[in-house]
Parts: structure tokens; C-alpha cells; sequence
């Protein structure tokens, strides 16, 4: 009787093992032509950068901004933007005295330094002053050889009083009208205003045309009011997988050099007498590198801090209001260093809707830090119904007023105004426009609590731009049911809390 041979040809496979290669490489072939189309989809939103058409700066002083210092009761840096090529230039500065005399002019030379771009350049000046003395107001004269002379004012805070500040999450305007009419009104009250926060995404793209649009419609703000702005992903460049801040920002902004050693002017924090405030550049942090550096350098920040307060500003949120988005490294490795360093209040963008956040407590009660996420930008984004957010709105242009003393921090949420229908001259008072309101205080045992005042007001939801198609319509229908149950879940628990 013949034994069968066991066939030992190369490559022969029993047929279930050849249906499993099969298989596999339809998968392979289908995942690569399915990544294939992806990138082509997005190809331009992930690498493409927003064109820069060819631009001259001229010769003549422009883009005046005024920054503070590390120490935010002594310091302050005054930059310009002024020709293609350095000039021979000074700045006079006039003390105003108690007597309301003006003293005579110390002159100032600045530093220069031409910034190139995609398609242009532009000479970047900078002053930085010391020794400023509290409570004293100072006239200051730009002069840059060739050009008119240009000149501010600006005040510096008594120490012995609360600090006040507007902060405002996303700009980002294409065009002006909008953020012109926001800024214009908000001029009205700068007198009482120490300082402008801004968390990132100022301008729509990092151009020229873009920063002269930020800087016609913020206008004399600039020259006058101190400018604390994060960087947001919108004034970085796309570099392949990697991102680049645009070259002008750090120059034109001229912020201290406190933060960690490859993100020097970019991340960086200023000293307040009743406040420590800390600026990321979230944009930028993703890599293990730049994660390690600023954990580090957050975690010192925090823990140095000898003032009442902390407050943390940058662009990225670590709880997103925006559906379907989530920052794993802001969620899961800084949310964690900002509530365990004793930060109270954070300040956030990026997403183009509302949301307010609190920490609870080992009993649920509501405690430090406060997260929010505001937005002023014409562009809104749908947002997401996490059950993390005390307070949500959509589809809304919002300025914060926040106040700081000793025992507290007073936050208020303001809808901007828009004209009232047949009365183009009138607007609807800031008390009717009234968002969101919180107040924290030290409460006991050394741990701050938050406390919630604006339980009575209505949540809105305007965001509409679903489409017409019949997609469209479904979600529209679906965000309307999810706006209805969180309203049914809201007021059941005012009911059950009476």
C-alpha cells in the first residue's frame, strides 16, 4: 500500500488560509483607498495655509500695541510696525504728575528687527519700559525717521484696587464689520478696563491682510489698553504634519520671556498684585517634548504663584463644547496639572460656541477651577450636549467682563449688542444682555468654591447651519430634540432644588 506524500511545493496553502490573505488585502485595499480619499477631502483644511498675496509695508508708524511686562504694576512694551528696513528711530515718554503737569520727555531707543514672511516683510520696533509707577498716567511720541511722529497715552492701575479686564475668545473675523462694531463698543468702557485678554485665533489666517484687518477694527485700543493674547492655531502656518507661528506674532506682541525655553514669548506668564496670569500656547504642545516642557514649567508657574489668584488663558479647551472634538492632551494631561497647581479660573477658545465648567468637590459641591469657552468670531460651530458643562449657547458673540479683589473673582458673560429693529441708534442695555455669571470665593479651608448665578437664565441656541438638504434636516431635528431634553433635565432639577 502507497503512502500519500504531504505535498511540499513552495507556496502551497490550504484554502482557508488563502481566503484569509484574500481578505486581509481587500482590507488593506479598502483602507487605502478610503485614506486615500480622506486626505484629498482634507487635504487642504489639515496642510493647506490661507494664501498671502504680495504686500509693501510702508514708511510709516502703524499696528502701535501696547503689552505688559512680567510685572504687570512697574512694566510695559510698546511695538510698531514701520517700513521694510530699520530706521533711526526714538520713543519720548512723558510722566503726567499728581498735579496733572507733564514732565519733561526721557527718550527711548527701541530694538528693530525685519520680519520676513511668505510674501512680504516689515520692520518690527520695540520698547520695553521700566519703573513705571502705579496709579501715574504717560503720554508717549513715536518717531521713526521718514515718517510723521505718532502719539498714546496710557495709565498704570493703583495697586490698592481690584483689577478689571474684557476677555474674549475667538475674533476671527474675515472681514472687519462685525469685530469693528464689537471693538467700537467696547472702546466706551476701556477707561475701566486694566487689560484685554484674548484667547487665541485673533485673525482668520496668518497674512498681512488679515493682521490689518485685526488692527482696523480693534483700532486706538491698542495704543492704549495693555494687549494679553495666547497664540491659536489660526495665526500658525501648516508645515507638512508640523505647525510654525506665523513670524510677526512674537515681535509684534513683545511678551516676556518667562515661559518654557522653546515656546520663549508664546507661553509665558505676568505677575498682578492680586493675580498670577499664565499664558500656553496650546497649538503648538503636542509633542512629547513640548508636552514635558510645559507641565513642568505650568506646575512651577502655579505652585511660585504668591497672589490671591491664578488665572490660566490659552486656546485649546480641555472639556470641547464643539461636537464631536476632543483634545486628548489638553483632557487628559493638562486638566489634571491645572486643577491639582491650584488654578481658579481658565479662559478658552478654539471652538466657536459657549461652555462653562466647574470642578466638584469630594461632596459635589462646586469648586475652583472654573473652565470656560467663549467666542466672538461671525463663524459658530454646532455644539455637543456633554454632561460636563454646567452652561452651554451656541451661535452667540460674547464678551466677559471679570473682575479681581482680594476675596473674589466676579465673572459675567455678555451677549454683544445688536441694534434694536427700527431704532438703529438705540441698543438693548448690558443688564438684558446678560449670559452667564459665577463669582468665586476662598470659601472654607483654603479651597475656593464657585457659585452659580445664572441658574435662572435661559440657555440659547442659535446655531442653524445644517443645510436644506434632507441630511440637513435630520440633524437640525436631532440638535432641536437634544436642545429639549437638556431644557426638560434643567428644569427638573431647579424643581427638585426648590
Amino acid at each position: 500500500m502507497k503512502r500519500r506524500r504531504r505535498s511540499t511545493l513552495r507556496g502551497h496553502q490550504p484554502p482557508k488560509r488563502k481566503r484569509r490573505w484574500r481578505i486581509a488585502l481587500i482590507v488593506l485595499a479598502v483602507l487605502l483607498v478610503g485614506t486615500g480619499i480622506l486626505f484629498k477631502l482634507r487635504w487642504r483644511a489639515w496642510f493647506g495655509n490661507v494664501p498671502e498675496e504680495a504686500y509693501t509695508t510702508e514708511q510709516a508708524v502703524s499696528r502701535v500695541t501696547l503689552t505688559p511686562g512680567e510685572d504687570f504694576a512697574s512694566q510695559r512694551t510698546i511695538t510698531w510696525l514701520s517700513g521694510e528696513t530699520a530706521q533711526p528711530a526714538e520713543l519720548l515718554l512723558r510722566t503726567i504728575n499728581e498735579k496733572g503737569d507733564t514732565l519733561r520727555p526721557v527718550s527711548f531707543v527701541p530694538t528693530s528687527e525685519v520680519i520676513a514672511s511668505r510674501s512680504g516683510r516689515g520692520c518690527y520696533y520695540q520698547v520695553h519700559l521700566d519703573s513705571l509707577i502705579s496709579g501715574r498716567s504717560y503720554l508717549y511720541t513715536i518717531r521713526v525717521q521718514g515718517t510723521d511722529p505718532v502719539s498714546g497715552r496710557f495709565a498704570m492701575p493703583s495697586e490698592d484696587r481690584a483689577t478689571h479686564f474684557v476677555y474674549m475668545g475667538d475674533v476671527q473675523d474675515p472681514g472687519i464689520a462685525e469685530s469693528k462694531r464689537y471693538f467700537d463698543y467696547l472702546r466706551h468702557a476701556a477707561d475701566s478696563i486694566d487689560f484685554f485678554a484674548f484667547a487665541g485665533d485673533q485673525i482668520e489666517g496668518p497674512t498681512d491682510a488679515y493682521w490689518r484687518a485685526w488692527y482696523t477694527s480693534i483700532g486706538s485700543l491698542t495704543r492704549s489698553i495693555p494687549i494679553i493674547a495666547a497664540p491659536g492655531n489660526h495665526e500658525y502656518l501648516k508645515k507638512g504634519f508640523g505647525r510654525e507661528l506665523d513670524p510677526r506674532w512674537v515681535r509684534q506682541f513683545g511678551y516676556p520671556t518667562n515661559g518654557p525655553k522653546d515656546f520663549l514669548g508664546r507661553s509665558y506668564f505676568i505677575d498682578m498684585p492680586l493675580l498670577r496670569f499664565i499664558v500656553m500656547d496650546t497649538t503648538d504642545i503636542m509633542g512629547l517634548g513640548a508636552i514635558n516642557q510645559h507641565k513642568e514649567w505650568l506646575r512651577s508657574a502655579l505652585k511660585g504663584s504668591h497672589q490671591p489668584w491664578q488665572i490660566v488663558l490659552f486656546h485649546h479647551a480641555v472639556d470641547c463644547v464643539r461636537d464631536g472634538r476632543k483634545n486628548l492632551v489638553m483632557h487628559y494631561v493638562f486638566k489634571d496639572e491645572l486643577i491639582e497647581g491650584g488654578a481658579d479660573l481658565v479662559l478658552q477658545g478654539h471652538d466657536h460656541g459657549y461652555a462653562r465648567s466647574t470642578t466638584r468637590g469630594e461632596k459635589g459641591d462646586t469648586i475652583a477651577p472654573a473652565f470656560v469657552i467663549s467666542s466672538a468670531s461671525p463663524k459658530v460651530y454646532r455644539n455637543g450636549f456633554d454632561a460636563v458643562h454646567d452652561r452651554l449657547g451656541s451661535g452667540l458673540k460674547l464678551y466677559q467682563r471679570i473682575s479681581v479683589d482680594s476675596a473674589t473673582i466676579s465673572y459675567a458673560s455678555y451677549r454683544f449688542p445688536e441694534p434694536v429693529k427700527g431704532h438703529p441708534d438705540s441698543i438693548i442695555p448690558e443688564t438684558k444682555r446678560l449670559y452667564d455669571s459665577i463669582v468665586i470665593d476662598k470659601g472654607t479651608a483654603g479651597q475656593p468654591r464657585v457659585r452659580d448665578f445664572a441658574r435662572t437664565l435661559p440657555e440659547r441656541f442659535e446655531f442653524d447651519s445644517f443645510g436644506t438638504d434632507s441630511k440637513g434636516r435630520k440633524k437640525a431635528a436631532q440638535y432641536a430634540k437634544e436642545v429639549r431634553d437638556r431644557k426638560a433635565a434643567h428644569a427638573s432639577q431647579r424643581s427638585s432644588s426648590k
